[in-house]
């Protein structure tokens, strides 16, 4: 006999080699060695690297029954015992089951050999397949129910990766040199350190997260939030008092949170009526800026100075390779704006520029295309009525296989083309419908607009900048890059 001997740790295995340092998996190959010599049973091994709840978490077991035992290559298939084939779900266990019968593969094991040919054979199968399941969703429940318990008790429930700490099956211990690190955050923010200026502090001496990555404005907020600094551990929304002491004082825990409160800021207003007036982009790395209120402060022989606050538009660049980061007040894009508007205005050169691009973009001849609609749907409706012809020709045997499929093909593509065509008029059609204002009119009410700017709401202000300048870019210089463009029609 030629088989597969399959390899693969369960879940205890791999506990069994923390406490004990045992390798399983080569105790495991040496027992079925010693089988397969003794049983003259030659083999191919595949052994899977760790273990997985079901068969799409097993990628050399899947191949097996995906691949191997469909092949013809092999008779048998060398476990130690059936459960090393999955406890997944009965999903899984039918697959596996249908597999081994209907490729006659019979299931090697040191205590037995199961024959798909022998129905005793294949019931103990079904059962023991089923009890493997069992057997496994059983564990599962005692260990989450032992750790369900210890999380409450003050435990570690969920490995975690947090500066300070290190955990070793629940218990949870404080590194004496991230301990310092983690008090340093908490007081340079007391002192009213932004998390940014945090972050760079701890970049600039080539320090890294527990993760190996650099520190960012998100990693040091949830170093500040994190209530296990002072001995709170969390689990499933509750809190519980930590086993292990804290990091961080009361006092120092308040202080910082009390500097989040005070710093903590939000967009002014809805988002219509809030004082961000334009739809900002980076030219950098094309990611939205965004508008809110900044108090800068720099430090200066150890006194920090706070200046006043200023509404910015802010480019954080999270999605870009490097990340981008900076910043235009709200004051010089907004003026930059109404400049620009107010070129339309007073420049006759670009308004006329803007006027003949208007025309060349919304230039539709409406003439006989409704006429057009009308000719080509009769067309699709005269193929239509062939193709049912030619359907009736062939049923009746006047028409063979290779012409009727010729025709309709034929006959399909030019339907689909024809349709095609339809689909363009209408959209023509469609375009032509939009209520297109002169363009002396739009330029009535922009200038209308910009005599009496402040009197008008945000929200108005908004639909006039996004109308007349549809993309507005800044880069790091703080260029303007300002597409400009005359609208259809304004609706205030």
């Amino acid at each position: 006999m030629h088989g597969i001997l399959y390899l693969r740790k369960s879940r205890e295995d791999e506990q069994y080699e923390k406490n004990t340092g045992e390798d399983v998996l080569q105790t495991h190959r040496e027992r079925l060695v010693m089988l397969c010599k003794s049983r003259e049973i030659t083999f191919d091994e595949r052994a899977e690297v760790r273990s997985g709840d079901t068969i799409a978490g097993r990628p050399k077991f899947q191949n097996i029954l995906d691949t191997d035992l469909p092949s013809g290559q092999y008779s048998c298939i060398i476990v130690t015992e059936i459960s090393r084939l999955g406890r997944g779900d009965m999903e899984d266990a039918g697959r596996i089951y249908k597999t081994i019968i209907h490729n006659e593969i019979k299931i090697v094991t040191p205590n037995k050999i199961y024959d798909p040919l022998n129905p005793s054979d294949l019931r103990q199968l079904r059962f023991e397949l089923f009890m493997s399941r069992e057997e496994y969703e059983s564990i599962k429940e005692r260990l989450w129910n032992n750790r369900n318990y210890r999380a409450t008790q003050g435990y570690a429930g969920n490995y975690i990766v947090t500066l300070g700490f290190r955990q070793s099956r629940g218990i949870v211990e404080i590194i004496p040199e991230e301990e310092k690190l983690v008090l340093e955050i908490f007081t340079m923010r007391s002192e009213n350190y932004s998390y940014q200026e945090i972050a760079d502090y701890f970049n600039s001496r080539n320090l890294k997260t527990k993760r190996g990555t650099k520190y960012h404005e998100s990693t040091i907020y949830k170093i500040l939030k994190n209530p296990r600094y002072i001995g709170v551990a969390k689990w499933q929304g509750k809190e519980y008092i930590a086993k292990h002491p804290a990091i961080v004082s009361l006092d120092l825990w308040n202080s910082a949170q009390d500097i989040n409160a005070e710093r903590h800021h939000k967009r002014r207003g809805s988002k219509n009526d809030n004082p961000y007036l334009v739809e900002l982009y980076c030219r950098e790395c094309g990611q939205r800026m965004y508008g809110e209120r900044s108090t800068p402060q720099r430090v200066i022989d150890g006194v920090r100075k706070l200046y006043k606050s200023r509404d910015i538009y802010i480019c954080r660049g999270r999605k870009s390779i490097p990340k981008c980061w900076h910043h235009i007040g709200a004051s010089v894009v907004h003026s930059t704006i109404l400049d620009e508007l107010g070129k339309i205005i007073s420049d006759p050169q670009i308004f006329l520029e803007l006027v003949n691009e208007r025309e060349s973009r919304l230039g539709v001849d409406t003439n006989g295309l409704s006429d057009q609609v009308d000719e080509l749907n009769k067309q699709v409706k005269d193929k239509n009525i062939l193709l049912v012809k030619i359907e009736n020709d062939y049923e009746k045997g006047d028409l063979s296989a290779l012409l009727y499929t010729k025709h309709v093909e034929k006959i399909s593509k030019e339907i689909a083309s024809i349709e095609g065509r339809i689909k363009k008029i209408k959209a023509d059609l469609l375009k032509s419908a939009i209520k297109i204002s002169p363009p002396m009119e739009l330029q009535s009410i922009l200038k209308t607009f910009l005599n009496n700017w402040n009197a008008y709401p945000n929200s108005d202000k908004k639909l006039i900048i996004r109308s007349f300048l549809p993309r507005v870019e800044v880069n790091k210089q703080g260029e303007f890059f300002i597409a400009i463009t005359l609208p259809d029609s304004i609706e205030i």
